[in-house]
């Protein structure tokens, strides 16, 4: 009796607290539940960047964790090699990631469930905390207005953007101490609670940062005594702002480093000052139901925070028991606000002066924050809704949903359903306020039931327009992977240095899922000079990511792509994934006829490259020289095997052919001299371009495309069968042709997608077998030959066949790369503005390196005497706070007669 009765008691107690938890937290799990998500059905979360970048780094997370600590700093799982530290502080660093330690495999997607569904609840908790030590709220209006800010629209928009959510939950709490500034604390709560926000995403804390500077001029009139409080509320803002910046320091140092190597490069730099859309149409995202699939890439701000918040806010600006300077003030930060939401300059500022690529305007939470926040105090001050204000919110409300009513074909996201339903619920929160002065406990209730069904509706009716992955195609596929990945590994040993690559694709992650060395990859914090590379030599890539799809036998060789997987040719897919294969094709590659098929699961084939060179190896110093930059990749290629051999005279490794014949069906051709443009000559009818050739020996034929022959332009098939190729890509690609094939007649044909298509770069070549053979053994035959392959460590010795050659590596010159040549430490240069290499003289030489993150132990340093100081502040302050409350004892007690 005595343990229920405390419960009892906690319940009375915090009864909106765990309501303001637990309320978002079911209501969610519900509607996933409802969807079949895993572990409840056959679908999952995933979608977007959730199901083609996250997952893939929550995997990598826990083999770091697990087993590989060493890849917090720096994993070639990451394209041909990259810094990892950066990756973490964007996408790992939230301690609710150590729920995914509990869910390996297949309920690895139940851990991301489990994830998302907390961050509902720990949203809503941590408004409610706010809400209540403030006392801006009681009883049942606390879970009514924390629900409201957890299910808001950006949260249900932004759901899949896992990595983000944390910057809810945080925004509140650091508010809260703000706040107590104003009550005579001190800054270390506040300095505390915002290093813990840039520690654990620095992107969103950015926009947090932003938000509070206009956050404090609007608390510094709400709380205004005198000037002298004011600077000293000034100082502590200030002070405790450095001091949680200096305590993150560990973080922000070498990831703003990392930076500037990667997103840094994209910044804008002309400004265009004008409005980016009519501000009219951000009512429509005042709708239940305001988002679909296509709100993604570019769509209107998600600001939905539902009825009983929207007509709190606005009556916040009438109330005159609240003092007009915090009224004018709030005005201000409010017309600040909206126009961020669709003023270009002020939109690129909150989004660190790049526009955002999908998911504009994610700094919107804390504009759905600030109406939540003004929102609750206007209810506090609200004694009832009086007729006048009733009927001047009914019409304007009115007014509102009649403007998006009558131009509902421009938002293709809401239908007449959604704007009844919200007719409906914004009369149903003026109706229910016009009772405030009655003292009824049902009235709260009544709300609280109002704000969960319009939110959940919301919710409801915007996830309904966005289709997930399903459990089997990340599961199965990810059990395929990592199998025929561990049968590959039986093969090396733990100092064996290879990167693998497949002809099937999932993600560009996939190394991060399967744990394997790799050339591609894709994230926000990518260094731009390898997908520079890789563009030049031919490799689909971009800003962010790279898919390596079309390696030639060169490439291969040279990026010491030693092993392959590709689909089983005697594998018979399930007759229930004929129109969703399992391993979904990635390209077709013909000159793995060269490569030594050596082991197979029953969906892969492993095949083994003889020509891979090591990781390091002995190449001519005329690899130091700068390369001539040429938009023609097999040229480019041929430029660097040269270079790479010291070659006296010049020879071409891949030879231009010219086709034997072409032929057009509905198809004619610019009459412009030189013209590479065709059209179709009946638009409604299929068009095509047919050539022939016919290989006069069985080494490789390989063919360029221009950056703008996607799918959209052409589709291309060899001998009948369509040539698969990824499909995003900014630079001339390569595409394998052909390989073994002598004397058998190939038929390309393209077939036009568009009504005139330019076939630039459209260039046929054979590749000289021979020549590559002589010199990939020579390359071959003086390999670094590694001892430690430990991520950021590596070590071996190589000998040196002759004078002015160098040890040429593949891995990425990063500056946070330290090497050692037979103990004494030395500088590293850089081949093709791209790889490290090292000039060493005849002979053999021990070479080791390791990497540790440039600017991360000054960073260390920073938080650390931080640290120390608010360590050595708090000691001091509550030494002070006891001395002053002994002292005020004593004088109470004297005066006592």
């Amino acid at each position: 009796m005595g343990s229920l009765s405390r419960l009892i008691d906690f319940f009375k107690r915090h009864y909106a607290l765990l309501l303001s938890f637990f309320i978002p937290l079911l209501l969610m799990t519900g509607y996933f539940a409802s969807r079949h998500m895993f572990p409840f059905g056959h679908s999952s979360l995933l979608t977007v960047d959730l199901g083609q970048q996250y997952i893939d780094f929550f995997s990598f997370y826990r083999d770091t964790l697990l087993h590989h600590p060493s890849q917090v700093l720096y994993s070639f799982s990451k394209a041909i090699g990259g810094d990892m530290f950066g990756v973490w502080a964007y996408y790992l660093f939230s301690p609710f990631n150590l729920i995914l330690l509990l869910t390996p495999g297949k309920w690895l997607t139940a851990g991301i469930m489990a994830m998302t569904v907390l961050k509902y609840g720990c949203a809503g908790l941590s408004f409610a905390w706010l809400l209540k030590k403030t006392d801006t709220a009681r009883g049942f209006y606390i879970p009514a207005l924390a629900v409201s800010y957890a299910l808001m629209g950006w949260m249900i928009a932004n759901q899949l953007n896992l990595i983000w959510l944390d910057a809810v939950i945080l925004l509140p709490l650091i508010i809260l101490m703000i706040e107590r500034l104003f009550q005579g604390a001190s800054y270390l709560g506040y300095s505390l609670w915002l290093a813990a926000a840039l520690i654990i995403n620095y992107y969103m804390s950015y926009m947090i940062c932003l938000f509070l500077i206009l956050y404090m001029l609007w608390a510094l009139a709400r709380h205004f005594d005198s000037w002298r409080q004011t600077g000293r509320i000034v100082g502590k803002f200030i002070t405790g702002s450095l001091l949680g910046a200096g305590a993150a320091a560990a973080v922000l140092l070498p990831t703003f480093y990392a930076l500037t190597q990667s997103k840094a490069q994209y910044t804008v730099t002309k400004i265009h000052w004008r409005l980016e859309y009519n501000p009219l149409k951000m009512l429509s995202k005042l709708v239940v139901g305001a988002f679909n699939f296509d709100q993604m890439p570019s769509g209107f701000p998600n600001i939905f925070v539902g009825s009983l918040v929207l007509v709190a806010f606005l009556l916040y600006f009438c109330l005159r028991r609240i003092r007009l300077r915090e009224r004018f003030a709030a005005l201000i930060v409010t017309a600040i606000l909206i126009l961020s939401l669709c003023y270009e300059p002020l939109d690129l500022l909150w989004h660190g002066m790049q526009f955002p690529i999908w998911y504009p305007y994610r700094f919107s939470f804390v504009v759905c924050f600030w109406f939540v926040w003004l929102g609750a105090i206007s209810l506090k001050q609200l004694p009832r809704l009086r007729l006048p204000a009733g009927v001047s919110l009914a019409l304007l409300f009115g007014l509102g949903l009649y403007y998006v009513a009558n131009n509902l074909k421009h938002f293709n996201y809401l239908n007449s359903t959604a704007v009844r339903l919200s007719l409906l619920f914004s009369l149903l929160a003026l109706i229910l306020l016009a009772f405030k002065a009655n003292p009824s406990p049902l009235l709260p209730f009544t709300l609280l039931l109002l704000v969960v069904v319009e939110m959940g509706t919301n919710a409801i009716l915007s996830l309904n327009q966005i289709s997930y992955v399903t459990q089997s195609d990340y599961a199965d596929y990810t059990a395929v992977l990592k199998k025929a990945v561990n049968q590959v590994k039986t093969h090396t040993t733990p100092t064996d240095f290879y990167r693998l690559e497949k002809t099937f694709m999932r993600t560009k992650n996939d190394a991060m899922e399967a744990n394997y060395n790799s050339a591609s990859h894709f994230s926000s914090t990518f260094e731009s000079k390898i997908p520079n590379f890789m563009g030049q030599i031919g490799q689909p890539a971009g800003d962010g990511f790279i898919a390596y799809a079309n390696g030639t036998l060169f490439s291969d060789a040279f990026l010491g792509v030693k092993y392959y997987l590709a689909r089983n040719p005697d594998w018979l897919e399930p007759a229930n994934r004929n129109n969703n294969p399992l391993l979904p094709p990635l390209t077709t590659k013909p000159d793995l006829k060269y490569y030594d098929q050596f082991d197979q699961t029953q969906e892969v084939r492993a095949y083994q490259n003889p020509y891979a060179l090591s990781l390091g190896f002995a190449a001519s110093r005329n690899i130091l020289k700068k390369q001539t930059n040429t938009s023609y990749p097999l040229v480019y290629q041929s430029n660097v095997l040269n270079a790479l051999m010291g070659s006296k005279q010049y020879s071409s490794l891949f030879l231009p052919q010219l086709f034997t014949t072409v032929s057009y069906q509905n198809v004619k051709q610019r009459k412009a001299p030189l013209s590479q443009t065709y059209r179709k000559i009946n638009r409604h009818k299929p068009g095509t371009i047919t050539y022939t050739f016919t290989p006069n020996s069985d080494d490789p034929y390989y063919l360029t495309i221009g950056s703008n022959l996607n799918s959209k332009a052409v589709s291309f098939s060899l001998n009948g069968k369509n040539i698969r190729q990824y499909d995003t890509f900014r630079d001339t690609v390569v595409i394998n042709l052909a390989a073994a094939a002598q004397n058998r007649p190939q038929k390309l044909t393209i077939t036009l997608n568009r009504n005139e298509v330019w076939l630039k770069d459209l260039q046929l070549y054979h590749f000289d077998m021979n020549a590559f053979n002589t010199a990939i053994h020579q390359l071959q035959a003086a390999p670094w030959q590694l001892t430690k392959n430990n991520n950021n460590r590596l070590s071996g010795h190589i000998t040196i066949p002759q004078h002015h050659q160098v040890l040429m590596t593949t891995i990425p010159a990063n500056t946070g790369w330290h090497v050692k040549v037979d103990q004494k430490p030395v500088k590293i240069k850089r081949a093709l503005d791209t790889f490290i290499a090292i000039p060493l003289s005849k002979g053999t030489h021990q070479v080791s390196m390791y990497y540790w993150p440039p600017y991360l132990t000054l960073g260390l340093i920073i938080s650390g005497l931080t640290l120390l100081f608010d360590i050595i502040f708090f000691r001091w302050h509550k030494r002070r706070k006891n001395l002053f409350a002994r002292s005020r004892f004593k004088r109470h007690k004297r005066s006592l007669p």
